[in-house]
């Protein structure tokens, strides 16, 4: 019988795009060097890409440090993946990020709530505003539980859990 483990990587990030590159390669080679499953490990890496995306496009940089922070956590049965980035609790992004949450738990399977949210986009003109796919995606494609909050300091905390 395997030994149980667990796992943890914490890390504050400068808010620059290029870093999400190297930590979704440096996540999925940390994966890949533990676990045998490889699209586990991409699909871990792939939602840490996208919450460090998100991160960077939606944070309120207009204040120094410039950072945020990645926090990976987890067993050989579940992997969490955690970014917390200083926002404006009152901004757009924010609410339509914490309405599309609340949304995509309207449906019965995440594959639902990306088909509905394609069919979405298609039906509407690009002008219209933000669309939160990578949400959606994220939900669907790594099979993955997405909750957020806002903290009382401004801070918008978002988690993936993902059964590996």
């Amino acid at each position: 019988m395997a030994a149980q483990f667990k796992f943890s990587i914490e890390l504050p990030v400068r808010n620059e795009w290029q870093n999400v590159d190297l930590l979704r390669s440096s996540v999925q080679n940390c994966f890949s060097a533990v676990f045998r499953d490889i699209d586990g490990c991409h699909t871990v890496a792939m939602i840490t890409g996208e919450l460090l995306e998100n991160a960077i496009k939606y944070g309120d940089w207009s204040h120094e440090p410039s950072l945020f922070l990645l926090r990976v956590w987890g067993d050989q049965k579940e992997a969490h993946v955690q970014v917390e980035n200083p926002v404006k609790p009152d901004s757009p992004e924010v609410r339509e990020l914490l309405e599309t949450l609340e949304w995509m738990k309207g449906f019965a399977s995440a594959e639902e709530a990306y088909r509905a949210r394609l069919l979405q986009i298609a039906e509407k003109p690009p002008s219209e505003g933000l669309s939160k796919l990578g949400l959606v995606r994220m939900g669907y494609e790594g099979n993955c539980k997405l909750t957020a909050e806002v903290t009382p300091g401004s801070t918008l905390r978002m988690t993936a859990e993902v059964r590996l």
